[in-house]
């Protein structure tokens, strides 16, 4: 699991948040007497470790496994399913008490919906006649420190399920984390909304707040300012290419929950076929001073302190020094581990960013904001497809394109048509006809 943040120098008390939902977790364990198998949604497991470390789980007798397909093996007698409330993972689970039925097991069964329990997900068990079997509650948990001036709903899905499905139940969910939030901090006294959904998730937090009030024993509230914006505001900066350090960790290896996970040997560990999970959050001081410089400061950044780290070293072999020097030295050498972390990361990055088809698609995504001529743009999303390259590139200079150029002109997308792309053309219509 990867490292749990410090949350000691945050804004507010996000200890006490944590804390909260660790003791739900463990307290919904502890009443579940004796040795269980906790069985999770893979999805929640990186939050999950940011919450509460897997020795304590086993400390109170659970062992960890993750839902899939396959039938979970285990000794245990009691099961414990923590899932969000997807259908796909109720037939999992179906299929879990279906297999043991058949061979013979017995066992009990439990069930937490994270954060809410759903009727259409309560409906296919009752169609799949394993409801009785198991005993249903809820696992509120709603918001996720993921650093000291971080709070995520974990909501991958909500504009999706807004957009596409018409499904706004993430709107419910995210104002009850903001009135749960409330309760900690004191009523939010200023809420301004941009956007239709955030208009409504303001007037649901309304309602929350007139249906359950925050005692007023709580003294002056510690969030003044409560500002909610739409994606739909903004969809030009999640088609665009990040340039900070962090956002490149983002964009090419992937940052869930708070860590990176890659082969070790890009770390320097020699073990074959390893993955590694690199914690990247505000207690690491290197990368609290360098996550949001652009890349190419970062890298003069690191050669910088190398340097200086190696002129220090050297004056401290070749001269005598007095003790208050040697411990300067020795305190610049405790850094050194996150020094070896981010060099060697940020090497690994420079083999993405200094490819022709990265710094092409920059210059690309530079015309296409600026409003420049488009037939150029569309040529070299043409010459991306003709070269197959990853899918969601494509797609992303082809909605950038598409929202600066007030949509794709028709030309070009009957163009594209005729080429026969349907599988990239079937998401793509599916978007903006």
């Amino acid at each position: 699991m990867a490292q749990v943040p410090n949350l000691d120098n945050a804004p507010i008390n996000l200890t006490t948040t944590r804390d909260q939902s660790q003791k739900e977790l463990i307290n919904t364990l502890k009443n579940i007497r004796g040795k269980k198998c906790l069985v999770i949604d893979p999805k929640l497991s990186g939050s999950l470790s940011l919450i509460v470390q897997s020795s304590q789980l086993k400390e109170h007798g659970a062992e960890l496994r993750h839902l899939t397909a396959e039938p979970v093996e285990t000794d245990c007698t009691k099961m414990v399913f923590l899932v969000r409330a997807q259908l796909n993972l109720m037939k999992f689970i179906c299929s879990q008490i279906h297999n043991d039925t058949s061979k013979g097991l017995q066992r009990e069964y439990f069930l937490y919906f994270v954060p809410r329990r759903a009727v259409a997900c309560e409906k296919i068990l009752e169609d799949e006649k394993v409801h009785e079997m198991l005993t249903v509650g809820e696992y509120p948990l709603y918001l996720i420190p993921l650093d000291e001036d971080v709070l995520s709903f974990e909501l991958d899905l909500a504009y999706k399920e807004c957009t596409v499905n018409g499904d706004t139940t993430s709107l419910w969910h995210i104002a009850k984390s903001i009135h749960k939030l409330e309760f900690s901090f004191g009523t939010i006294p200023n809420v301004r909304a941009k956007g239709k959904a955030s208009t409504r998730v303001a007037d649901i937090l309304n309602r929350m707040q007139a249906e359950e009030p925050v005692t007023s024993d709580m003294g002056i509230p510690e969030i003044n300012t409560l500002i909610l914006l739409d994606r739909e505001v903004d969809m030009v900066t999640p088609m665009c290419s990040q340039l900070t350090y962090e956002g490149l960790l983002d964009e090419f290896l992937g940052v869930n929950n708070g860590a990176v996970e890659l082969d070790s040997s890009i770390m320097g560990v020699q073990q074959e076929g390893k993955k590694l999970k690199v914690p990247l959050n505000s207690s690491d001081k290197l990368f609290k001073e360098i996550r949001d410089m652009n890349f190419e400061v970062v890298v003069q950044v690191l050669r910088q302190k190398a340097t200086s780290m190696k002129q220090d070293y050297t004056e401290i072999s070749t001269t005598t020094q007095s003790v208050s020097e040697l411990k300067d030295f020795v305190k610049k050498l405790n850094s050194l581990p996150e020094m070896t972390r981010h060099i060697n990361l940020a090497q690994h990055l420079s083999t993405f960013t200094s490819k022709p088809s990265f710094l092409g698609r920059l210059d690309m995504e530079q015309t296409l904001v600026e409003a420049q001529t488009y037939d150029i743009c569309f040529e070299y999303i043409e010459e991306m497809i003709h070269k197959q390259e990853p899918l969601i590139n494509v797609l992303r200079l082809l909605v950038l394109f598409s929202i600066t150029n007030s949509g794709l002109p028709k030309k070009n997308f009957d163009y594209l048509r005729q080429v026969r792309l349907n599988h990239l053309f079937f998401i793509f219509s599916r978007l903006f006809l």
